[in-house]
C-alpha cells in the first residue's frame, strides 16, 4: 500500500522537482546524486521557481585499516589504559627483578654484538637469580658470540654470607648501622646448589665457581683472564674493593666491558658509602674512563669501560 502511494506521488511530480527531491534525500543519506532526467522530459515541464538545494555530501576515499585506525578508535572509545593500570599488584612485586633480568640480558647481548673479549663474572651470587639470568642470556653464544672459545660464567661467593664488617666506610653506612647488612647476612645457596641450578642451563664446561672471600679467590685467576661483563653484588665498600682492585690491577677488564653494580643506590644513595664510594676510589686510583649507561631497577647502575691504567690490549 505504501509502495503504491510512493509510486503514484513520484509519477505525479514534474521530473525536475522529483530530481531535486531525490537529490536532497541522497545528500542526506550520503549517497551520490541521481541521474538527471532526459532533456526532452525537462522541456515539457515549466521551469519551477529556484529552490535552495544543499550541495551533495561527497565521501572521501576510505583509507585501509592500520594500527593508527585501531588506536584512534580505542582512544575515542576510552579504552586506552590509564597510567595506574600499567602494572597490576603482581607486576609491582616482580618489577624490580624483571628490570634486573632485562639489564643483564641486554648486557650479554651487547658484549656479543660489540665483540668484547672475555668471560662473564658475578661477585656475590646470593639466591642464584642473577646467575641464572646470565646463564640464560648466554645460551645463544654458540650462534652470536663472534670470538672463540665460548665465554665462561665465573661465579664468586663466600657461601658464608657477608664477611665481618671492619672497614670504617662500611661501619658508618646506613645499611650497616641499621642492621640490614651484617656478618653472615645474604647467605642462601650452597656452592653445590648454585652449580646444579646453573649447569641445567649451560654446559658444565662453561661454568666456574669460586668458593671463598673475594680477596682470596681473585688471586687464583691466571694472568690472561679477561672479563667482558661483571655483575657486582657484594654490597659492602670493602667487598667491592677486594674484588675489583685486583681486576683493574691485573688488567682483567676488557675495553668495552660492562660493569653492573647491584647495590649502587643502597645506603640512601650516599656517595660516601658502599659501591658508590668504592667506584669513586677506583676511578681515581686507576684513572678509569667509562660511560655511565644509566640506573636500572631500584638500586642498580651500569657502566661501560673505555680505558684505565694497566688496561691490556686485545690479544
Amino acid at each position: 500500500m505504501t509502495k503504491s502511494l510512493k509510486v503514484a506521488i513520484a509519477e505525479g511530480l514534474p521530473p525536475q522537482t522529483l530530481f531535486k527531491l531525490r537529490s536532497i534525500k541522497r545528500a542526506l543519506m550520503g549517497q551520490p546524486p541521481p541521474e538527471r532526467p532526459q532533456a526532452a522530459a525537462v522541456e515539457q515541464q515549466p521551469e519551477p521557481a529556484p529552490e535552495s538545494v544543499p550541495a551533495p555530501i561527497v565521501e572521501a576515499p576510505s583509507e585501509p585499516r592500520t594500527r593508527q585506525t585501531e588506536a584512534l578508535e580505542r582512544l575515542d572509545a576510552h579504552k586506552i589504559s590509564a597510567p595506574y593500570l600499567f602494572f597490576d599488584v603482581d607486576d609491582v612485586l616482580i618489577l624490580p627483578a624483571k628490570e634486573i633480568a632485562r639489564t643483564l640480558t641486554l648486557s650479554v647481548m651487547y658484549i656479543n654484538s660489540a665483540d668484547v673479549k672475555g668471560d662473564i663474572a658475578e661477585f656475590g651470587t646470593m639466591g642464584g637469580f642473577t646467575a641464572r639470568t646470565l646463564a640464560n642470556a648466554m645460551v645463544f653464544d654458540p650462534r652470536y658470540q663472534p670470538n672463540q672459545p665460548l665465554r665462561k660464567l665465573r661465579l664468586f661467593d663466600s657461601f658464608e654470607g657477608l664477611p665481618e664488617i671492619t672497614a670504617q666506610v662500611d661501619l658508618e653506612s646506613q645499611h650497616v648501622k641499621s642492621g640490614t647488612w651484617s656478618k653472615g647476612g645474604c647467605r642462601i645457596l650452597s656452592a653445590a646448589d648454585l652449580r646444579t641450578m646453573v649447569e641445567a642451563i649451560i654446559p658444565p664446561s662453561r661454568v666456574e665457581i669460586y668458593e671463598g672471600w673475594f680477596a682470596d679467590t681473585v688471586k687464583l685467576l691466571p694472568d690472561d683472564t679477561r672479563f667482558a661483563l661483571i655483575h657486582f653484588d657484594g654490597d659492602l665498600y670493602s667487598s667491592t674493593m677486594d674484588a675489583l682492585v685486583p681486576c683493574f690491577e691485573r688488567g682483567f677488564i676488557s675495553k668495552g666491558a660492562v660493569l653492573c653494580f647491584d647495590d649502587w643506590n643502597c645506603n640512601e644513595a650516599d656517595p660516601e658509602a658502599g659501591e658508590r664510594k668504592a667506584w669513586a676510589d677506583l676511578v681515581s686510583r686507576f684513572k678509569i674512563v667509562a660511560s655511565h649507561s644509566g640506573d636500572y631497577s631500584i638500586q642498580g647502575t651500569k657502566f661501560i669501560i673505555h680505558s684505565y691504567l694497566g688496561m691490556k690490549p686485545r690479544a
